[in-house]
């Protein structure tokens, strides 16, 4: 049997992180070939979106046929953010949204991917050129409006108010932006395998890598990893088998996602699309909102043996509500597993809903009253009950503390048309010991985007699969 040609680089995975590393590599003059476990993006659209994009009108009589209980619209061409409308964040250039103590009983300011590559300025270039690219391949740049400044002094009650720009995308812009970066990929010698899934990645005895796939084996000298959640248990094979260093995740996001009226969120997004609150709870903890969809609705997905929520942002056809994920950072235990607590997390509350997600009154989580009536969610199916149990003393706690601070900001929000809903798990990955070009310990094999364990997100992805390429191309 012949010996398979030696690529450059295998790029496994088609989201943001994988598409901008195989562009890079292929428009740098690398042999590289993408592999795909999903199909064209067309052929992977949510039934809802397809209908509205060929033509039809969604009736209320159709939403919950159209709007599937559980999401499995995650795989594909473009990785899920772009399955659905979207928010990219960032547009203005990087800010610093995260906190942390400082060790003297202060607080400090960081971004995540500003760690991941190395300094700020790395990767608030990364940023800007990812913008650059997305631009370039026909996204529209954000029209003019009100400025908002990152870092905003934040309201009392939060450390932190960080209300920098950031730009929405709709299906149909990242369906002809996505298009033109495959096009002019492939038209400078990208490999382009769709529905062709990674089973193994191998070291060879001569330092190359074999990848396994669809009964073929590619061989290259480097293998850029580019999956998303739905890969963490591929993931820690590839890690255990090639013997590269890692550690279990020593803190994990865990919380719910609350959602409301668009009219009582309406001051929370008034001056940017997706603000970031966030505090140091009595552990030490930050506390923060991420990923606010205003006018959107909660989706659900399965995730392992479990249940997970995101949040979708509906810019085409937005609804009457407004979410947002209200997630602690948890430090985990010493000897214990971040990804293992996650889903243990998940677990409790797909076991309280008999495998639907848990929702409950945000007044009754709190103890603060009883409604008369349930208030209204846009979630497909769920179990209403009481979450106290599900989410333990300090995540209510968590909870109470966020809302009572936000209150402020838009009245009314801790009300009888608020609810919660449970489970959200983010940054689940191992802790991947990584160099700030996203290279593992074993020479030639990277892990950027989700996987990378450092960075969650459309433009920071992207940035870590521009950077891994770059270092591909280098050496």
């Amino acid at each position: 049997m012949a010996e398979p040609e030696l690529l450059d680089a295998v790029v496994v995975g088609a989201g943001p992180a994988g598409l901008f590393a195989a562009w890079r590599l292929a428009t740098g003059g690398a042999r590289v070939a993408l592999l795909e476990a999903g199909g064209d993006m067309r052929q992977s659209l949510c039934p809802k979106v397809s209908a509205r994009m060929g033509g039809r009108t969604v009736r209320s009589a159709e939403k919950f046929r159209l709007q599937c209980n559980r999401c499995d619209c995650l795989t594909g061409l473009g990785g899920a953010a772009f399955h659905f409308d979207t928010n990219l964040g960032y547009v203005s250039g990087l800010s610093k949204s995260k906190i942390e103590q400082d060790g003297r009983g202060g607080v400090r300011t960081y971004s995540g991917l500003e760690r991941t590559l190395g300094s700020f300025d790395r990767a608030a270039d990364a940023v800007r050129d990812v913008y650059r690219l997305m631009h370039r391949f026909g996204l529209q740049p954000p029209r003019p409006g009100p400025s908002a400044a990152s870092c905003h002094v934040p309201p009392s009650g939060f450390a932190l108010a960080d209300e920098a720009l950031s730009q929405a995308v709709t299906v149909d812009e990242a369906l002809g932006m996505i298009d033109g970066l495959v096009a002019d990929a492939v038209a400078a010698g990208l490999r382009l395998h769709l529905r062709t899934r990674a089973e193994s990645v191998v070291r060879a005895e001569d330092g190359t890598w074999l990848v396994g796939a669809a009964g073929t084996v590619f061989r290259a000298r480097n293998v850029i990893v580019a999956v998303g959640k739905l890969g963490l248990g591929w993931v820690r094979e590839v890690l255990d088998r090639n013997a590269v260093a890692h550690r279990p995740s020593p803190t994990v996001d865990v919380g719910v996602r609350l959602e409301t009226t668009r009219q009582l969120a309406a001051p929370l997004t008034a001056s940017c699309q997706n603000p970031k609150f966030t505090f140091l709870n009595q552990d030490g903890d930050p506390v923060r909102t991420f990923c606010v969809c205003e006018g959107g609705r909660i989706m659900q997905y399965a995730f392992q043996d479990t249940v997970v929520l995101d949040g979708q942002h509906c810019l085409t056809t937005p609804t009457g509500r407004t979410n947002f994920g209200i997630v602690t950072t948890v430090r985990v235990p010493p000897g214990g597993d971040g990804t293992r607590y996650a889903l243990d997390f998940s677990r409790r509350a797909t076991a309280a809903g008999d495998g639907l997600p848990v929702v409950q009154p945000l007044v009754e989580l709190l103890g603060r009253g009883r409604c008369a009536d349930r208030p209204g969610t846009s979630l497909v199916q769920a179990r209403w009950t009481d979450l106290a149990e599900v989410l333990g003393p300090r995540r209510v706690a968590d909870i109470a503390a966020m809302v009572d601070s936000l209150e402020a900001v838009a009245p009314g929000l801790i009300g009888p048309e608020t609810v919660v809903a449970a489970p959200v798990v983010e940054r689940l990955f191992p802790a991947i010991e990584l160099s700030t070009d996203l290279e593992s310990s074993a020479p030639g094999l990277y892990f950027t985007g989700d996987c990378s364990s450092k960075i969650i997100g459309v433009t920071y992805g992207a940035s870590t699969g521009l950077a891994a390429a770059a270092a591909v191309l280098r050496s």
